[in-house]
């Protein structure tokens, strides 16, 4: 809690002392401070290139760089670190999404951590959660529910395990696996 009352007021500060035209900018700035959308410095539709910071809900269309949020939505891709309470990624991720729930609706390379965690098609790395989803996944699935429609090479570790497209033994307890 200390770490914030030190955080805001610098984030605050640099906020005011990047120069205008840099944060307005037409596509994308180099910082979001965020109330909840739409009361933000940039538009819902402007990407973010380096920090964007959502006191309660921020939604921008890209981010490259860090994103603390109580709630952050990308309706494009992240490129960069998530951090929110509930972070969710429309399109792609790249790099690390921590939260209590962290969705990726499309392809995630990296890592996820979260009570649930979901990603989409073609993604790889590991997913650190209570319950994690994937619809096509490579890589460590870590927690007490694994489920992956469609696992290409992985592991899972968990109370209850299942790859829905492994023909024998689908769902087993404690370790599931397919190479």
């Amino acid at each position: 809690m200390k770490t914030l009352r030190y955080l805001l007021p610098l984030v605050l500060l640099v906020a005011l002392l990047v120069p205008g035209p840099a944060v307005a900018k037409e596509g994308s700035g180099p910082i979001n401070l965020s109330l909840f959308a739409p009361i933000q410095i940039l538009d819902e539709t402007q990407s973010v290139d380096a920090f964007r910071f959502s006191l309660i809900y921020g939604v921008n269309q890209d981010l490259t760089g860090l994103d603390l949020s109580l709630v952050g939505v990308n309706k494009g891709s992240v490129m960069g670190v998530q951090f929110a309470g509930v972070a969710l990624v429309e399109g792609d991720l790249a790099g690390a999404q921590i939260g209590l729930v962290s969705l990726t609706n499309g392809n995630m390379q990296g890592f996820q951590h979260g009570f649930v965690t979901k990603n989409g098609t073609g993604s790889s790395g590991v997913q650190w959660g209570f319950i994690n989803l994937s619809e096509d996944f490579s890589g460590f699935q870590l927690g007490f529910v694994n489920i992956t429609e469609n696992m290409r090479s992985g592991l899972q570790i968990g109370i209850l395990n299942i790859i829905k497209n492994k023909e024998k033994f689908p769902i087993l307890p404690l370790v599931n696996w397919k190479f």
